[in-house]
């Protein structure tokens, strides 16, 4: 008997959740959130999760609630027993500190894969990890999957500009290479 695949979303990416789920046409799952006077967050899925293999759709970006609502989320599958919990994370948060390269710092990236871990993932799919290395700290299995191959195929056929914010030059070099292949591209530096 094959399982149910079950989408859940957070607050930090409903409009993306929605087309995911209208692409995969299967409809987002009913969970509710709210946020008591004192700030504290509740989640409850108001549906059966039991056996079921259960998607969140949760990005860990400011404000920090995202990541609580992420993690309460997570529990509260593992918890509602669920078969496996992937967090689907579009934007991993904390990344950048993925090194000690001063005293007395954290090496966040890592804290958040544990706690990622710990809170009930079985498995993470995001995208554009700062670092590829960071799929090691994680101890479940991690798909990282690249932005720049969703854009070389939504480039337009005349011209392509890469944008590479937050520094990511070599990454925004790959794309145009690959975009310039029977295309032309101009790249925008």
């Amino acid at each position: 008997m094959p399982h149910s695949m079950k989408f859940f979303t957070g607050t930090s990416n409903p409009g993306l959740a929605l087309e995911i789920s209208e692409y995969l046409e299967t409809p987002l799952g009913n969970v509710t959130i709210k946020t008591f006077a004192d700030g504290e967050i509740f989640v409850k899925y108001e549906e059966n999760i039991r056996g079921a293999d259960v998607f969140i759709i949760q990005s860990t970006n400011s404000p920090c609630t995202n990541l609580i609502e992420l993690f309460l989320m997570l529990d509260a599958a593992r918890k509602s027993s669920a078969r496996r919990v992937t967090a689907v994370i579009p934007y991993y948060g904390y990344c950048r500190q993925d090194r000690k390269d001063q005293p007395r710092v954290s090496i966040s990236a890592k804290l958040m894969a544990d706690l990622i871990t710990q809170a009930g993932a079985n498995r993470m799919l995001t995208m554009d990890l700062h670092a590829a290395q960071i799929q090691g700290f994680f101890d479940i299995p991690v798909d990282h999957l690249y932005s720049s191959m969703a854009r070389c195929g939504l480039a337009d056929h005349g011209k392509s500009v890469c944008q590479a914010p937050g520094g990511r030059d070599r990454l925004h070099r790959q794309t145009a290479s690959r975009t310039e292949r029977g295309r032309g591209a101009q790249h925008h530096w």
